[in-house]
C-alpha cells in the first residue's frame, strides 16, 4: 500500500497530516474534509512554511523508488453505500508537466482500495467525468463534433471526406 503523504513540491518540506488539516490519513482526509467540502480543490493545495501554496499529498511511485508522485486533483462520486468511487489526476516530481489521470475507490473509511484496480460501468464512468469536468473546470472527453464530420458512434457521418465517389451495385449485376 503506497504511503501518503504532503510534500512540499518546492522546497521539499514533509510536515506530519496533523499538522497541515485535521485528519491522521489519506483515507480520513477524503472522508472528513475532501467530500464533505463538494470536493473543493483548494484543500489539496497548502501553503508551505517557505511561504509557498505549493503542498501537496503526495506519494513514491513504487517502494523502494526515489521518484515522487504528488495529486493535483481529487474528485469523487457519492458515498454509494460504503463505496466512494474517485479520479486523481497526479503528476510526477521528475515531469510535472505530465498528468496521468488514476482512478481510484474507498470502501469505507479504509484506505485498501486507492492502490486496487477500479473496474467502472459507462454510465458511472461518464458520471465521474462529468463531475470532474463540474468541479475543475478542466475537459477530459468531450462529444464528437457532429457538425465537424467527425466519427459518430463508430462511423463517419453523411459527409464522405474521400474524392473517389462509391460505385453503385445493382441486385441484376452478374
Amino acid at each position: 500500500m503506497a504511503r501518503y503523504g504532503w510534500q512540499c513540491i518546492a522546497c521539499g518540506e514533509r510536515p506530519t497530516w496533523l499538522s497541515v488539516c485535521r485528519s491522521r490519513s489519506v483515507a480520513a482526509f477524503i472522508w472528513d474534509e475532501l467530500m464533505p467540502s463538494g470536493w473543493d480543490q483548494t484543500l489539496l493545495h497548502r501553503m508551505c512554511t517557505c511561504k509557498r501554496n505549493s503542498l501537496r499529498i503526495t506519494s513514491k511511485l513504487k517502494r523502494g523508488d526515489p521518484e515522487r508522485v504528488s495529486v493535483e486533483h481529487i474528485v469523487g462520486l457519492g458515498p454509494d453505500g460504503d463505496q466512494l468511487t474517485m479520479i486523481w489526476e497526479t503528476f510526477r516530481h521528475a515531469d510535472p508537466r505530465v498528468r496521468w489521470m488514476d482512478f481510484k475507490y474507498q470502501k469505507g473509511r479504509s484506505p485498501w482500495g486507492l492502490n486496487k484496480r477500479l473496474v467502472l460501468e459507462k454510465s458511472q464512468l461518464s458520471r465521474l467525468l462529468g463531475e470532474y469536468q463540474r468541479v475543475t473546470g478542466d475537459v477530459i472527453a468531450s462529444k464528437p463534433a457532429l457538425a465537424a464530420g467527425k466519427v459518430v458512434q463508430g462511423r463517419r457521418s453523411a459527409a464522405r471526406t474521400s474524392a473517389k465517389p462509391r460505385r453503385k451495385v445493382s441486385r441484376s449485376d452478374p
